[in-house]
């Protein structure tokens, strides 16, 4: 399989997050996406899928949690926390309907598909194309299961880590986000070690 340069693949990368970015003024996440579903499906539509709300309303919201939590005399000691904020500033926009979700996924598995046809390798498999994941669990049901309990790893730690390496790893490290470079970090570390490991098993 042939690569592009990194340089080139870095910034087509960056281009389609700024093309993300400036076509639906949102930043690109393939978890969240998903997640939003996922939720549509369990809990059904909620107020914010048809409402925004503003600096002013969610601070508020904030100081009536605050004093629901810390007592009122958490906010005494804070003086004019609301000061500056305009209720026509919307902070919080409405959420995308369901469509927009199902249309970005299914152009993620089509574009795949669509590369894999140009390459000439188009073909379906339960299993990963590796000698090293066939070495370990075979082929049939026991590679597919891995692959299996692997993506379920991976969902997990999505969400632990409130996104994924479109999220974190492409949208949040370049804009030097803390939290972004050390999920980051950590699920690529990860990764790097469980490839080692895996090596050093045959």
């Amino acid at each position: 399989m042939e690569f592009w340069p990194f340089w080139l693949g870095g910034l087509a990368l960056a281009a389609i997050a700024l093309a993300h970015w400036l076509t639906l003024h949102r930043q690109m996440a393939v978890s969240g996406r998903f997640t939003a579903l996922v939720n549509r499906w369990r809990f059904g539509p909620t107020e914010q899928d048809t409402a925004t709300v503003s600096n002013a309303e969610l601070v508020a919201a904030m100081r009536e949690l605050t004093a629901a939590e810390f007592g009122a005399e958490a906010l005494a000691s804070n003086e004019a926390p609301d000061a500056g904020i305009e209720d026509s500033s919307p902070v919080l926009r409405k959420r995308q309907p369901p469509a927009v979700h199902s249309l970005f996924l299914a152009s993620l598995f089509l574009g795949g598909l669509l590369s894999a046809w140009l390459a000439g390798n188009l073909r379906f498999s339960m299993t990963l194309d590796s000698p090293l994941f066939s070495s370990i669990f075979g082929e049939g049901w026991p590679g597919a299961l891995a692959l299996l309990v692997g993506g379920l790893l991976v969902g997990f730690g999505t969400r632990m880590a409130a996104g994924c390496t479109s999220g974190h790893g492409l949208c949040g490290v370049s804009r030097f986000q803390k939290g972004s470079l050390l999920a980051t970090a950590c699920f690529f570390g990860a990764g790097i070690l469980v490839s080692f490991a895996l090596g050093a098993l045959i």
